[in-house]
Parts: C-alpha cells; structure tokens; sequence
C-alpha cells in the first residue's frame, strides 16, 4: 500500500488504489529468483521500499528498478534518498554491474534525487505506451568495493 498512497497523492487521484490493484504489480516485479526488495521501517512501520530484478531474461547482469516508494506520511525525510544509497551493495552482492529505471518527467523528486545520487539520463525522454505520459530512463553503476575491503 506503501505505492499505492504515494502513488495517488503524486498523481492526484480521487482514492487511494485498492491492494488488489496495488499488490499484483510489486509481486510481478519480484517474481525472479533474482529479484531485490529493501524496505525502510520506522517505529516498526514500513514507510518506503526499493523493488527490482532483472532487465532482461536473456542473463544479463543489468537490474531494472520497477519501484522506488515511500509513503506520503514520510516524505521529506530522506527515506527515498537512503534506500538508493542502501542500492548498490545490494546490486554488486546479487551480480548485477547495472540498473536502470523509468521515471515520469514530470516527477521533480523523484528526477532530482535520482541525479543527486548519481544517476544518468540515458536517451530522450518518450510516451508511456499506456497513456502516453512522458518517461525518461537513468541508468546507475554501483562502484564495485575494492578486493580485501
């Protein structure tokens, strides 16, 4: 529900997505023996997670991040900001060199974060092939940690 709220405030909708309409996308995108999940918990309540697997199911060793979200009630407090930099040990211990994402262009947190973080426009931006809202796709290489660190 997590995505759901955050979702339906950023998009403005009228209600809140059900979880029946909500969990079917995020247990899709961990449906790889491959896939990641990190999860943020303040004061024993989940506030914010990362959900991902692989980009392609040819082996490549590129991840693609299908979720990053934090619920309303804790934006602002850099939850966002610490799951993506939590990312990267997660990426290298699971053997991914890569991981790309799509994100809304007119999404102005979310764009700004991911390039704070270090993250690269890959492309122009295009259409959502759904309901045509602009997308553009970042790209992240984790630095892989030094032998012996």
């Amino acid at each position: 529900m997590i995505w759901a709220h955050a979702v339906a405030l950023r998009d403005g909708y009228d209600e809140v997505p059900t979880l029946a309409e909500a969990r079917p996308g995020v247990e899709n995108a961990l449906g790889d023996e491959r896939s990641f999940l990190l999860l943020a918990v303040e004061e024993g309540r989940a506030v914010g997670f990362v959900a991902g697997g692989p980009h392609e199911t040819d082996g490549s060793r590129r991840a693609f991040l299908h979720y990053v979200g934090v619920h309303p009630d804790a934006w602002g407090r850099g939850v966002g900001e610490v799951l993506l930099r939590a990312l990267p040990e997660v990426l290298i211990k699971n053997g991914y060199e890569s991981v790309e994402l799509l994100v809304f262009a007119d999404n102005v947190r979310g764009v700004r974060l991911y390039e704070r973080l270090g993250w690269i426009r890959v492309g122009l931006p295009v259409p959502h092939p759904r309901h045509g809202r602009v997308e553009q796709r970042y790209a992240f290489s984790p630095a892989s940690p030094e032998p012996g660190a």
